[in-house]
């Protein structure tokens, strides 16, 4: 009996830990390396051919001379985590998704602090359905890792405080509030608010001071980083910036990115807590202070600060108050009548609310505009997944109406599709024909036709098609003919051409 009702009190955690990761790899391989974040990641891990993880010391010194914005630890993991798994995209951006399975236990494991296994229920369940979290579960980045370490943070300082196994969550406090900064310096917030709650609300005994060293230690593990951090604030300082939102905005959108922008979600379940606020126990009352003292520290910083850190596309940051929000959302949820179909209800508006946002373009815009950086790519890698034989004589002719390719992009992709090279062809802001090529031999169309029989041929028929690039099109079919579309969808199109005087 007991084993069933464990079941029973698990089974939907776990279902809901299944769909994140499932949700997570079904994109780690279809999605192509689409923005500059991604492509400098692997800079950061890998050799200038991207076929061998660099030397740790090397990977570190990348960071603190081209990525002084970052903590380090995020690259030192994908560094050792690279060495077991290999260069594969999928293997890499597996690591974020793993991360997204950890911060969903450490959800749950909050939301049990409550008392409350239904409240710790409805906070995985409604993290599950955050489509900001999903998406950066398929990321090659660190921000499902800043989520994992805030729950750590308030879980260890809870505990501290009830006194339970004293010296191990002193050195879990410490050991966590270090490390979220060495993920991302985004986490001082998170770190600021338990230090004005435990200095405004928490009594001064031998718990409180427990609690106040291991966060000065903490903090003092990450002296070493400081100048980096200096030094990269003063160059992010001197970048500017559009999209820049007033507080008001700002609030919206922290409450919209937290509830699929539905926003009138949050907004319910907070008049139902200031309606209910009696009946709140002590933890909860901790965390919505707690969350409250966060969210206003960022709104003041965002509003002060000289060059505004959140924008309308950077809000991915905002994934450190996943735990505290995703809680805090569960106990208004827990405050509605105690009628099945009320909170059936519930659940049903926040599928409707989860499915009207995934993957809606004003999505992909608190996601940085990804949606329309994948269009910039040629679908390089669908060449891979289809599991095209390529010869070594056959270069991929890669077509963009105006966009060239960065070098950390077709290195890559040269690396991962071995043997063919790669060429390139896009009009600059002149109109002018621009080839680049991992050959240097080819500098014109003419020389390409002297050096190849046959070619694949790839491209976005958003950002490339016969009728857009008319010249490049008639250009191939005056030296070579068709032999069929391998791949032809909306995004995607794959086609081998060869000389007419050769066959398919």
């Amino acid at each position: 009996m007991k084993s069933g009702r464990t079941f029973f009190q698990l089974g939907p955690v776990l279902a809901c830990m299944i769909f994140v990761f499932l949700m997570g790899i079904s994109s780690l391989k279809n999605d192509p390396l689409a923005n500059g974040d991604e492509y400098r990641t692997l800079a950061h891990i890998f050799s200038e051919r991207l076929d061998s993880p660099q030397p740790l010391p090397i990977t570190i010194a990348n960071v603190v001379n081209h990525s002084e914005q970052h903590g380090p630890l995020y690259f030192i993991l994908l560094n050792v985590w690279s060495r077991y798994t290999g260069d594969n995209i999928f293997t890499l951006r597996l690591l974020s998704a793993c991360f997204g399975l950890l911060t969903m236990a450490a959800v749950y494991r909050l939301g049990l602090l409550t008392r409350d296994r239904h409240l710790a229920l409805a906070a995985v369940f409604i993290l599950a359905l955050n489509w900001l979290f999903l998406f950066y579960t398929r990321e090659l980045r660190m921000y499902t890792f800043l989520p994992f370490f805030t729950a750590w943070i308030i879980g260890s300082y809870w505990r501290l405080l009830e006194r339970l196994g004293r010296w191990k969550y002193a050195l879990s406090l410490a050991a966590s509030a270090a490390l979220i900064l060495y993920v991302h310096y985004f986490g001082i917030f998170i770190l600021a608010s338990v230090g004005i709650y435990h200095l405004l609300f928490v009594p001064k005994n031998k718990r409180w001071l427990d609690a106040f060293f291991a966060l000065v230690v903490g903090g003092s593990l990450f002296l070493p980083w400081l100048p980096t951090v200096i030094r990269g604030l003063n160059q992010f300082s001197q970048k500017s910036f559009s999209g820049g939102m007033t507080a008001g905005e700002t609030i919206i959108n922290i409450a919209s990115v937290f509830s699929n922008d539905f926003w009138l979600i949050p907004a319910g379940c907070l008049l139902l807590i200031i309606w209910n606020r009696r009946r709140l126990n002590e933890f909860q009352r901790f965390l919505l202070i707690l969350t409250l003292l966060a969210v206003t520290m960022t709104v003041l910083a965002n509003e002060l600060a000289p060059m505004p850190f959140l924008l309308s596309r950077r809000l991915r940051y905002l994934l450190v108050f996943a735990p505290m929000l995703t809680v805090c959302l569960a106990i208004g949820w827990r405050f509605l009548p105690k009628r099945a179909f009320v909170h059936l209800l519930m659940i049903g508006i926040w599928l409707l609310s989860f499915i009207a946002y995934y993957q809606n373009e004003g999505s992909y815009i608190a996601a940085k505009q990804k949606s329309m950086e994948v269009r910039n790519v040629p679908p390089f890698y669908a060449m891979h997944r289809a599991g095209i034989e390529i010869g070594a004589l056959e270069p991929i002719l890669s077509l963009h109406l105006s966009r060239k390719i960065t070098y950390v992009t077709a290195t890559y992709y040269q690396h991962l599709l071995n043997p063919a090279s790669l060429v390139h062809l896009y009009y600059n802001d002149e109109g002018s024909l621009v080839i680049q090529a991992t050959k240097k031999e080819l500098e014109t169309l003419d020389q390409f036709v002297a050096n190849y029989a046959s070619f694949w041929l790839i491209y976005n028929p958003h950002k490339a098609n016969p009728q857009t690039m008319s010249s490049i099109f008639q250009w191939m079919h005056n030296y070579y003919r068709s032999c069929g579309r391998t791949v032809d969808n909306a995004n995607e199109v794959i086609e081998r051409f060869v000389r007419d005087s050769e066959p398919c």
